[in-house]
């Protein structure tokens, strides 16, 4: 029997179109979102200690003296204590806490990594869960019997436990990858907007040749990207070239639902040899292979860039940068580009340490941090804070929230490092989307009217059903085709691509297993009915 997948009610809720323009969600006509947590949780003091990872960009207040935890703490009766962890840290540190004597009660980090099958299936060092949220965790299961299919099935590990409670900000998006390019550029040079490779390439060209910032210096940088840096590297470059690479594995489903190898596919050397022509030729970023995502951020808020990739334009810490001068930018139909799709699913946002002594009450907790006010002040800041940050309510009775995203300030508020669950109904009956989640909303669906999108997403093989041996050999065998393949492509975009290199690269892979990893997978998803 197929276990079923359907991509459609996997996504939050169906978008509708709003007042004003603006991208919502179906609505639930049936359920109560009223909060249902009742308080103090607990009738003695008691302190729960919290490990909380964070992203890099971040730079918090200590959260024991943030007005929001405090007022939190005072409100559940528990005592809080923090241990905050950068995100380019939380691995090394995650390990050497599990290999110590002093355990958290609490993980919460939905923007680094656990690995339940790791930490819960082979080492027993996270609780299961699963027969405890139920009669401790009202907010989370209400929400999750809003949606239309349960978008935290996902969570569910090989050995059947479930071990993280699920994260989820609602925002019906399809895609992480965009591309945009300088029109006040092609303004200043009297350019139409490209839509074929050859046409980009001749405008990266002129971007280069002709001033269009007029300085009178040859400063401009054409294209902007990194080497394996995430959102600006060539992993999101490669959907230009017809291949839905993702950021995480070197495979992808095809139209077909067959599973394929990345990087020997003639898409990927189609875009190796363009890069290196961007390289000789010095559009692209001189400092493209050893550059770090800090860096190139830097560098679109100074905003001298013709092309790039990101998530999207606002709030994303260059308003005054490359967002004044960019646009969106649509792969033609000649291009046969194809972005790698995404469904909307829960990914684990918090778990509980074997050490815990106190799993109701840590459940209580975290569910008491989903209360609506609760968790838009921790995500946003405080409700009307004199500051400029937080939310308020509309007239409508829904939330507005007046922070937009600065990443420069300390925070006095735990941004999206806190717990946060709002699947799409839920979010639409609350919230009334800001203007940088309309965007991207926005941005999506052109994609998808476009046609650019994959129409199978990878997402399934992160929900293909492997045993927890299967996953623990993938990891190895993954860390050794990454290494490969980043060298690699790092010798294609510097040195260029002839046949007899492509033919040992190509062949290289034969002896690493690869075919038998690729056919694991596929028989996997052959098992799952892919909508």
């Amino acid at each position: 029997m197929k276990r079923r997948f359907l991509a459609g009610a996997m996504s939050a809720a169906m978008m509708l179109s709003g007042a004003m323009g603006q991208a919502v969600f179906a609505e639930s006509e049936t359920v109560d979102y009223s909060d249902q947590q009742t308080y103090p949780i607990v009738d003695e003091p008691l302190t729960l200690k919290i490990m909380l990872g964070i992203r890099d960009v971040d730079s918090l207040a200590n959260p024991s003296d943030m007005p929001v935890v405090k007022a939190f703490e005072e409100k559940t009766g528990i005592n809080l204590e923090w241990d905050v962890v950068k995100g380019s840290d939380w691995s090394t540190k995650l390990n050497l806490m599990f290999v110590s004597d002093d355990y958290p009660d609490i993980i919460i980090a939905p923007m680094c990594n656990v690995d339940d099958e790791e930490y819960g299936v082979t080492q027993g060092l996270l609780i299961p869960l699963e027969d405890k949220i139920a009669e401790n965790m009202s907010n989370y299961t209400t929400r999750i019997a809003g949606e239309d299919a349960d978008p935290t099935s996902g969570l569910v590990a090989t050995d059947g436990h479930t071990y993280s409670i699920g994260y989820m900000v609602g925002q019906n998006i399809n895609t992480n990858q965009h591309f945009f390019i300088n029109q006040t550029w092609l303004d200043a040079l009297g350019l139409e907007t490209p839509t074929t490779l050859d046409e980009l390439t001749e405008v990266l060209y002129a971007f280069k040749t002709q001033d269009p910032n007029g300085n009178g210096e040859a400063d401009e940088v054409p294209l902007e990207m990194g080497f394996d840096t995430g959102f600006y590297g060539v992993r999101f470059i490669l959907p230009m070239f017809g291949i839905p690479c993702d950021g995480e594995k070197w495979i992808y489903i095809d139209d077909d639902k067959n599973v394929q190898f990345t990087a020997t596919q003639d898409g990927f050397r189609k875009c190796m040899e363009w890069l290196h022509q961007m390289y000789e030729e010095e559009l692209v970023d001189a400092e493209l292979i050893s550059q770090d995502l800090n860096t190139i951020e830097t560098k679109l808020k100074e905003g001298n860039v013709g092309f790039f990739m990101a998530w999207r334009l606002i709030a994303m810490g260059w308003d005054d940068g490359v967002a004044k001068d960019a646009v969106l930018w649509t792969p033609g139909e000649e291009m046969g580009a194809e972005l790698s799709r995404t469904i909307e699913m829960a990914r684990g946002g918090a778990w509980l340490t074997i050490t815990n002594e106190h799993v109701d009450e840590s459940l209580k907790l975290l569910d008491a941090m989903m209360d609506t006010e609760t968790q838009f002040s921790l995500y946003y800041g405080e409700k009307d804070a004199e500051d400029g940050t937080g939310w308020t309510y509309n007239e409508n009775g829904k939330i507005d929230t007046l922070n937009v995203g600065n990443t420069d300030n300390v925070k006095n508020y735990l941004d999206c490092n806190t717990m946060f669950f709002g699947p799409g109904k839920y979010i639409s009956s609350v919230f009334n989307m800001p203007a940088q989640r309309v965007e991207k909303t926005e941005y999506c669906q052109k994609y998808d009217e476009a046609g650019v999108i994959q129409k199978y997403s990878n997402d399934y093989l992160r929900l293909a059903p492997l045993t927890s041996e299967q996953l623990q050999s993938n990891a190895l065998l993954e860390t050794d085709i990454n290494n490969a393949v980043v060298e690699n492509m790092a010798t294609f975009v510097t040195e260029g691509v002839t046949d007899e290199s492509w033919e040992k690269f190509v062949n290289m892979f034969d002896g690493m297993g690869v075919s038998d990893y690729i056919q694991m997978y596929q028989d996997a998803i052959d098992t799952m009915e892919l909508e």
